[in-house]
């Protein structure tokens, strides 16, 4: 009986992931004329980061689209390409991946 229960609970571990997938690299921003960076960001979160203006550089492998308002919301300000930079965005808030 344990030994069935074991595997049932192998089973069910196997098939949930246990943590978000992140992405390499990093995500650097401006904010009132001081740089600020996002390492590793996970894949799907969003990110609120303020009122950040000026240029943004996409360092990670994934895409990421930046919105005019904070948690997500608002209009898509930009899609920064993995690996690409982008001059004099403004954006409150980032997603990367999915």
């Amino acid at each position: 009986m344990a030994l069935a229960a074991a595997g049932v609970a192998a089973t069910l571990c196997a098939g949930f992931p246990l943590s978000a997938q992140a992405a390499t690299g990093s995500f650097t921003y401006t904010v009132y004329g001081h740089q600020r960076i996002i390492n590793g960001p996970a894949d799907g979160r969003c990110y609120t980061v303020g009122n950040a203006s000026g240029d943004v550089s996409n360092n990670t492998d994934q895409d990421a689209l930046l919105y005019t308002g904070r948690n997500c919301t608002g209009d898509i300000a930009r899609s920064v390409s993995a690996g690409d930079t982008d001059e004099d965005v403004a954006f409150e808030s980032v997603v990367f991946g999915s």
